[in-house]
């Protein structure tokens, strides 16, 4: 039971482990199998940030919220124990992001798989086609624009937090560790981790902002859409047969621009939308200022004097 978006851990019924990461562990639930347990390993968990994630999607428009919970592991419910924050509850992965493996166990289906070429160890994670692989980055594309937004930054994107699907199933992401997620106007829950080879190389240390989204938004599209675990911008990017010439076109531009000095400079979220649909972009020439209308000298009838009178006849009588 949940009480103002919080539930006491030892309201709980914890299960097995799941999985353990550098901030913390994940419990599954044994009376709520559609959620799972992450429990913190620091104690100085941002309390209010969190809870501000919980409540973000009640804020949003219907289609942006519904976006958001069907595509993240949202944070739906912060646990508390002794007082404190230690950790939140979150849904699972449904199951169309998970895969069989060869040992006959499941694994998620990470971003990681896009990545690299097919091994027989990955079981049943066939590679994704062209047109999956595009319908993968628009979707990550447009969950970043309501983020953006709304203000709110999405902080350690990576080849582990992203899982997809598709093949017989309609292509589709879902993003784990959202909780690295902050409002621009708020600290984030934890200091901010990073991940190797994910990071932005112009940022600073420990800072998730606009610009460091954008550029790891960078990241996501060419490395997803050329098979490429390590390319970056200012790297030539060559991407996979079978994305079509106008979307591959303004992709690479788009990728390419991503490696400006300038942080302001990258290439922001709807312009990374405007890349993949293939609409391409129109180069329009400035406007040229009109030549002023040359200034006449005044002909003399129009020049304002004293005004005269004119005397006018009178009118002849009757019968005159």
């Amino acid at each position: 039971m949940t009480i103002n978006g919080r539930v006491g851990v030892d309201q709980l019924v914890v299960g097995d482990l799941l999985d353990r990461g550098g901030q913390g562990e994940i419990w599954e639930l044994s009376n709520s199998p559609d959620q799972v347990f992450k429990r913190y390993f620091l104690p100085n968990v941002n309390g209010p940030a969190l809870e501000d994630l919980v409540r973000f999607p009640s804020g949003l428009p219907e289609h942006e919220r519904s976006l958001l919970l069907n595509t993240t592991a949202w944070p739906e419910c912060a646990t508390i124990e002794g007082g404190r924050v230690v950790g939140f509850l979150m849904p699972r992965a449904p199951e169309r992001f998970t895969a069989a493996t060869i040992t006959g166990g499941r694994r998620l289906r990470e971003l990681q798989y896009l990545l690299y070429e097919p091994k027989p160890i990955w079981g049943d994670i066939q590679p994704a086609d062209a047109d999956d692989r595009i319908a993968i980055a628009r979707l990550f594309v447009d969950l970043m624009a309501i983020l953006h937004r709304h203000g709110v930054v999405l902080g350690d994107i990576s080849m582990r937090n992203v899982l997809w699907c598709g093949g017989d199933e309609p292509a589709g992401i879902f993003v784990l560790d959202c909780d690295s997620s902050r409002r621009l106007t708020m600290p984030p829950v934890l200091p901010q981790a990073n991940t190797t080879d994910w990071d932005d190389p112009a940022g600073k240390p420990g800072v998730a902002d606009i610009e460091s989204d954008r550029y790891k938004t960078a990241l996501f599209v060419g490395r997803v859409l050329a098979r490429e675990a390590y390319v970056r911008p200012g790297a030539e990017l060559t991407l996979l047969s079978g994305i079509p010439d106008e979307i591959a076109a303004t992709v690479v531009k788009t990728f390419a621009k991503a490696a400006t000095a300038d942080r302001t400079a990258r290439p922001d979220i709807e312009e990374w939308r405007l890349a993949l649909s293939g609409r391409g972009q129109i180069q329009l020439t400035p406007p040229q200022p009109r030549t002023p209308l040359p200034q006449l000298p005044m002909a003399e009838v129009d020049q304002r004097g004293a005004r005269g009178y004119v005397t006018l006849r009178p009118l002849p009588r009757a019968g005159e």
